[in-house]
C-alpha cells in the first residue's frame, strides 16, 4: 500500500511539471492547450509597453474587439469602432515552441498583422499572450472566453 501512494504521488508530480507550459499558468490541465484555444475570446484588457490602453492605435488591438480561433487553424477578427463592424478578411493560427507561442496572422482593415506571441496564460476562460510588434513596442493582450464552440 505504501509503494502504490508513493508511486501514485511521484505520477502526480511528474504530470504536474509538464503539464505546466506557461508562465502564469495553469498549473495543472487535462485539456489540451488546442482544446482550451479554439472557441471566441473577447479582449478586455490591452496594455503597451507595461501600460492600460483603452484606445490604441492598432485597431486590431482595441478592448472589445473578438477573436475566434477555430480547430482548422483559421483565425477570424471583428472591431467595432465608432458604430461601424470591420472583420478580418483572411487569418490563421498556429503553436509554435511546444506550444508555448502562438503565431497569429489577419488582414484587418486592409492592414496585414503577423506576430509571434508568447503565451503568458490559457485557460478554459482566460487567454493573456504577449508580442513585440515591428516598431519595437510590445503588446499584452488579455481575453475572456466567449464560448466553448469547437468547429
Amino acid at each position: 500500500m505504501k509503494n502504490s501512494t508513493r508511486l501514485l504521488l511521484v505520477m502526480l508530480l511528474v504530470l504536474g511539471t509538464s503539464s505546466c507550459r506557461y508562465e502564469d499558468g495553469p498549473y495543472i490541465s487535462f485539456s489540451s492547450p488546442e482544446t482550451r484555444l479554439v472557441g471566441y475570446w473577447k479582449l478586455s484588457k490591452t496594455e503597451l509597453n507595461g501600460n492600460e490602453v483603452t484606445t490604441p492605435s492598432n485597431i486590431s488591438n482595441m478592448p472589445g474587439n473578438y477573436f475566434a480561433f477555430f480547430i482548422e487553424r483559421m483565425l477570424a477578427v471583428t472591431t467595432v469602432k465608432d458604430g461601424v463592424i470591420t472583420e478580418s478578411v483572411s487569418g490563421y493560427w498556429e503553436f509554435q515552441n511546444n506550444e508555448k507561442e502562438l503565431i497569429v496572422n489577419f488582414v484587418l482593415a486592409n492592414k496585414k498583422y503577423s506576430y509571434i506571441a508568447e503565451i503568458k496564460r490559457l485557460t478554459k476562460k482566460e487567454l493573456v499572450y504577449e508580442y513585440t510588434d515591428e516598431n519595437g513596442d510590445t503588446w499584452n493582450l488579455t481575453f475572456d472566453s466567449r464560448s466553448n464552440l469547437y468547429y
